[in-house]
């Protein structure tokens, strides 16, 4: 065994410690001029949040099913169509979930053919069943965190956005000059709403999003905020969720309907899966066994009933040859059952890869691994996985 694929003492040390950090601050000017550069490494600080899209027909609780809301009306305000080339365009039928490469920077080569330049938070990749990828452009704001495409190919993006671009000032919590903004562009690119986001000295994440809502990380907890109008409402306290502080406790959150799934940093192997409308656990889905070091990624499928829900979960492990190794998991949520446990090949990379994870239907999960910022033509690798 080749002595540089096995796993240093301090790398395996260096895992379980970003395992354990807070989330960068968004209002940290470093840390926006970083994002291009993000990296899914666990041998850095790990992202907190998922990129998630709310299909219609999820589970809202013990029995009650809600029906996707009308479409948002236009707003007044409109922007010009972003240029998009109609290489990375192709009309296809979407899945319920999209597939987004949330951490591709770089030179991309396709499984379908064709190769697509990506900026991380200024053009975010969506890998399309066919295998090709779209690029989806930034559009109202100088970068985007996290980008949730609608089944109608709606965009509701969020981002931190220096309105002083090479202006220096100090950074902190209370740094001048800067917005949190939420933007939502129609399937023809036009911009419906842009909204600053931002609260002085709180931070705030985009967490999920529908025709009319998004979900939004407060330090209060769970938040929904109406597209239209702004208003914002308290879904849950990050408290009744075990979650003391948000940010700097929370690892990764996906949602669907009102059932919610968060892993927290204190024991992110053991993914929590609530019911907003009470604030109960549902469910606790331990990898035990699996020598799990740290979860990168978790998407809720989209549902019928509960008892079919299952929730994939994209994670590293330290095998009994103390090497690392990438796999994604599907647990049934009603009865803990793993339904599949599947190995990721490795990228041509000395990092761990990025992971993207969306249902295709609410029992076949998509999944693509890539590198992040490749040197040279990143391939991206996609797999399917069925909850049988």
């Amino acid at each position: 065994m080749d002595s540089m694929d096995r796993i240093p003492q301090d790398v395996t040390e260096a895992v379980r410690v970003a395992a354990t950090a807070a989330r960068g601050y968004p209002g940290d000017l470093a840390d926006v001029h970083r994002r291009a550069r993000r990296r899914r490494n666990r041998q850095a600080a790990l992202s907190a949040a998922a990129v998630v899209a709310v299909a219609a027909g999820a589970v809202v609780g013990a029995g009650r099913w809600r029906q996707p809301p009308p479409p948002l009306p236009a707003a007044a305000t409109s922007a010009p169509a972003p240029a998009v080339s109609p290489s990375t365009t192709p009309a296809v039928a979407r899945p319920a979930q999209p597939l987004i490469l949330d951490d591709a920077v770089g030179a991309y080569r396709a499984p379908g053919g064709g190769t697509v330049e990506l900026g991380g938070d200024s053009r975010i990749g969506e890998l399309l069943p066919d295998g090709t990828i779209v690029a989806h452009e930034v559009v109202g704001s100088r970068g985007w965190e996290r980008l949730v495409v609608l089944p109608d190919g709606s965009q509701v993006a969020f981002g931190s956005h220096d309105l002083k671009p090479g202006d220096d000032r100090p950074d902190g919590p209370n740094v001048t000059g800067l917005e949190y903004r939420l933007v939502v562009t129609g399937p023809d690119g036009r911009i419906r709403v842009q909204r600053d986001l931002r609260r002085t000295g709180e931070p705030v994440i985009l967490v999920a999003a529908h025709e009319t809502s998004a979900y939004l990380w407060r330090p209060a907890g769970l938040v929904m905020h109406d597209l239209a109008t702004g208003k914002e409402q308290l879904v849950v306290s990050g408290i009744r969720l075990g979650l003391g502080k948000v940010f700097g406790e929370l690892r990764l959150s996906d949602m669907q309907g009102n059932w919610l799934a968060v892993t927290r940093m204190q024991d992110e192997c053991v993914p929590l899966v609530y019911d907003v409308t009470t604030g109960r656990a549902i469910a606790k889905l331990s990898l035990a066994g699996t020598r799990c070091l740290a979860v990168s990624d978790l998407r809720l499928s989209p549902i019928s009933t509960p008892e079919r829900a299952v929730l994939a979960v994209a994670y590293d492990l330290e095998t009994a040859d103390h090497l690392l190794e990438s796999r994604v998991a599907l647990i049934e949520v009603a009865t803990g059952r793993r339904l599949a446990d599947h190995e990721v090949a490795p990228v041509a990379t000395k990092s761990s890869p990025g992971i993207s994870l969306a249902w295709q239907d609410e029992r076949t999960l998509r999944g693509a691994s890539y590198p992040v910022d490749p040197a040279g033509v990143g391939e991206v690798n996609g797999f399917t996985l069925n909850a049988k």
